[in-house]
């Protein structure tokens, strides 16, 4: 069969990559894709709006479309191409409010009846600072935007002017209502499943990275790192994750807003086990960077079972293995302005140990520059955390690029 998946990112690298594994694919492309995928052996196409991925679709006898960024989640391409007969591996727009309204998610983890943080919702400016002002900070006090933010909607305020300034910030920014959300503690994790509106087969864990510096009060990106698995999971939370995905999904089917498609909750396990602290649409970024190379069952034999409703008795399985994945940003980032447009130095592919991912990037005069903020991570995979995370770096740091700026902490 010929797939397309679609978007241009880190995580669409490691899911083409994986699905072309597949002995069911033919042909795949990554629409639009970018000039580091095409270096590393991927097909791109240069199509990038609903109407132009259906045209393609159609020319190339595309069966399946696996989307990647929400933002085409929340379009009307799956709509275009389930019209004609094309399987697209993504949940439908009206459910992707999952991910687009974090009022809407909160609504439906406490209907579906799954643990998660208290939290209040101020609809101005006036009634957030009121409510931040009442609060003691003996805890600190997490302040999110409503909607989709990049990854830089969500602030954890330690102090009051910290919190105002969120609100501040937020408002401005992204508008209201915000939420504002008991801090919970304890250890963060990413958890995956794919889903096929009822059933559902769990990818497995990762986590990730998101402040640009180890300070855990700097900025908020997209994702600095990954590591996987999540080794602090004991058997009581593996059952606990099964319950959290059942319990979404079964309340989702009976809302008439049946969830196919990859759902990614963001978790903490605290004292008191495990609470959903968000729920994405999609496969999270840099995670997948990090899960898909311990991917052993076929992704393409998962999505296809799911778009045709025959996912119940799946499994998936994982290697052993440990994997640690690490990001490469451009000088300024996730701020503006950023240092781009420098050509980035890198070995050739093949005398690489490890897999890079590359993400934003363009090509200039025949050589790849940084056009964005996260512009490639290395992954490492190897029998334990530490040896994969000294693979990792040691590769890493055969690349370069004016400004080039990383964590040195990941997976520690």
């Amino acid at each position: 069969m010929n797939i397309v998946v679609v978007g241009k990112g880190g995580r669409e690298h490691a899911l083409a990559k994986k699905l072309k594994e597949s002995s069911l694919v033919t042909d795949l492309w990554v629409c639009p894709g970018n000039p580091g995928m095409r270096e590393a052996g991927l097909l791109c196409a240069p199509v990038e709006s609903p109407e132009a991925i259906e045209k393609f679709c159609l020319e190339k006898k595309v069966s399946l479309v696996v989307i990647g960024p929400e933002a085409f989640i929340l379009s009307d391409l799956k709509e275009r191409l389930e019209e004609k007969g094309i399987y697209c591996f993504a949940p439908s727009p009206n459910v992707a409010e999952l991910e687009s309204s974090k009022l809407f998610c909160k609504g439906v983890l406490n209907a579906a009846q799954v643990p998660t943080a208290p939290c209040m919702v101020a609809y101005s400016a006036e009634g957030a600072l009121k409510s931040v002002r009442e609060h003691d900070f003996i805890e600190p006090l997490v302040v999110k935007a409503d909607g989709l933010a990049a990854g830089k909607g969500v602030w954890v305020c330690d102090s009051l002017a910290k919190a105002e300034e969120a609100v501040q910030v937020l408002g401005s920014q992204f508008g209201f209502p915000l939420l504002l959300e008991e801090c919970l503690q304890g250890q963060e994790l990413s958890a995956f499943a794919l889903c096929d509106g009822e059933d559902f087969v769990v990818l497995g864990t990762a986590c990730d990275y998101k402040r640009i510096t180890a300070d855990p009060f700097s900025a908020n990106t997209g994702g600095m790192g990954a590591y996987s698995p999540c080794d602090f999971l004991e058997p009581e939370d593996e059952v606990a994750l099964h319950s959290i995905f059942a319990k979404t999904l079964k309340y989702l089917k009976s809302q008439k807003k049946p969830y196919q498609g990859f759902l990614f909750a963001g978790l903490m396990k605290t004292a008191q086990g495990l609470y959903v602290l968000e729920y994405n649409v999609r496969m999270g970024d840099p995670e997948t960077q990090a899960l898909m190379p311990r991917l052993k069952t076929d992704l393409a034999k998962l999505i296809v079972a799911a778009v045709t409703h025959e996912l119940m008795g799946q499994s998936c399985e994982l290697s052993s293995e440990k994997a640690v994945h690490v990001v490469a940003v451009s000088q300024g980032y996730p701020q503006t302005p950023m240092l781009l447009g420098s050509p980035i130095s890198y070995p050739a592919l093949a005398t690489l140990r490890n897999q890079i991912y590359f993400a934003g990037v363009s090509e200039k005069q025949n050589h790849l520059i940084n056009t964005g903020g996260r512009v490639l991570g290395v992954t490492a995979v190897a029998p334990t955390r530490q040896e994969a995370r000294v693979q990792a770096y040691q590769d890493l740091k055969k690349i370069s690029f004016e400004g080039m700026y990383f964590r040195e902490d990941i997976a520690e």
